[in-house]
């Protein structure tokens, strides 16, 4: 069964301050999600504001989205670059 992703205003504002090349790469990973949003290098967050949500690592950049398995939902709420800062 194939999910749904959809990406909220902030990820696609964040998408649209990337180069071209790595828009490519962020909209490949995206359609792989569909299939199965798990595959790669993806892990669950922790801590109690990022209780739920998962994080999928492609290179230095980092996109942050939750399961609603009910629904075969995939919510993509931040596409950010990986930095000391982008968890916190």
């Amino acid at each position: 069964m194939t999910w749904t992703v959809r990406l909220a205003r902030e990820a696609v504002r964040q998408f649209k301050r990337l180069s071209p090349d790595r828009q490519e790469l962020i909209l490949a990973h995206l359609r792989q999600m569909r299939e199965d949003p798990f595959r790669g290098d993806v892990k669950p967050l922790r801590g109690k504001d990022w209780k739920g949500r998962h994080r999928k690592r492609i290179g230095r950049h980092r996109i942050i989205f939750m399961p609603i398995h009910s629904q075969h939902v995939v919510e993509i709420s931040q596409i950010l670059l990986r930095t000391e800062k982008t968890y916190r």
